[in-house]
């Protein structure tokens, strides 16, 4: 109950120690499916970011994923479907944005 009022809250199933995983990029992972484990925002050099825990890492999310998570977060059902392992990212696909630059484009999706 008390835990939302801790600075820097993280979104991450009991038991998973994300400070002894490496961190990755999303584009690691074109073609396959993640299974979520959690998440948690940082900030880093681009300002607020989020990191989904999911296949033995913490993987760097595109920033457009930002928005996305943030609503997760400030859901409760959304929050504990997360921690209940009933969220994938999943058809993981290279491109390129609007803007010409190479990205990472995905499908949040609910695990089977």
């Amino acid at each position: 109950m008390f835990k939302s009022l801790n600075k820097g809250n993280s979104y991450v199933r009991e038991g998973i120690d994300t400070r002894s995983q490496e961190f990755a990029p999303l584009k690691n992972f074109i073609d396959q499916t993640i299974r979520v484990d959690g998440f948690f925002f940082t900030n880093g050099d681009y300002g607020k970011q989020v990191v989904v825990v999911g296949e033995g890492f913490n993987i760097n999310m595109p920033a457009r994923a930002l928005d996305q998570f943030e609503a997760i977060a400030a859901d409760p059902e959304m929050v504990k479907a997360v921690l209940a392992g009933k969220l994938i990212i999943n058809e993981i696909k290279a491109g390129k944005s609007k803007s010409g630059k190479d990205t990472t484009f995905y499908n949040l999706d609910d695990a089977e």
